[in-house]
């Protein structure tokens, strides 16, 4: 006769059950652990990007209160621009970082819109001038003709553009020079951005 495979008994079936139980709740600790870190890696992002239009916007404000009479109306103007850009700025990074805290899964979306990248590349070249004349650093941008509007999150694109500037700078000496190189191929829009610093060490084997 065929022998019939037995049913697990009353203890068994608990102990399965509680098996799987114990694994779910495994599961959704990882979960909330990773989430958590996540949490964590965009606020010290957000955090970091509050000091780089923070320091700009001091900047050009310093100068203005320090230089009132020496500058000109036109210098004048372009300074108070310069510092509202960064004060809008200062107040979109806020707001999100308000908008983390809210988050139960702090997942970042991207916000995808049409947009001119060489306006957005020669606006962040206008915002680090005053610091790279302060440090003796000359900084310019080059675009080829044509360049077409892009589809991307303009804010972590210009973040992006803020922290490469921010950091070539912090890295340059008086008499260094940096560039950005705007361009347009079939498969997109390259940004590059080159200095004569000292660059970043090759790892060691």
């Amino acid at each position: 006769k065929a022998v019939k495979n037995k049913k697990p008994d009353e203890v068994e079936g608990l102990g399965m059950s509680f098996d799987q139980m114990a694994a779910r709740i495994v599961e959704q600790m990882d979960e909330l652990k990773r989430q958590d870190q996540v949490r964590r890696d965009m606020v010290a992002q957000v955090s970091h990007d509050l000091r780089t239009p923070l320091a700009s916007l001091h900047g050009y404000l310093e100068t203005l209160q320090l230089k009132n009479g020496a500058l000109s109306a036109g210098q004048r103007k372009e300074y108070i621009a310069i510092a509202l850009r960064h004060s809008e700025r200062l107040t979109r990074l806020v707001a999100e970082l308000f908008e983390l805290a809210k988050l139960d899964a702090p997942d970042k979306r991207l916000n995808t819109e049409p947009f001119s990248i060489a306006e957005l590349v020669q606006d962040v070249v206008q915002e680090f001038q005053l610091k790279a004349r302060q440090r003796g650093v000359h900084l310019h941008h080059e675009r080829s003709h044509g360049v077409p509007f892009v589809s991307a999150d303009i804010g972590l694109i210009e973040r992006a553009l803020e922290n490469l500037l921010d950091n070539a700078l912090e890295h340059s000496k008086p008499g260094d020079s940096i560039r950005i190189t705007l361009s347009s191929e079939s498969t997109g829009v390259p940004v590059q951005v080159t200095d004569s610093g000292p660059g970043i060490a090759a790892a060691a084997p």
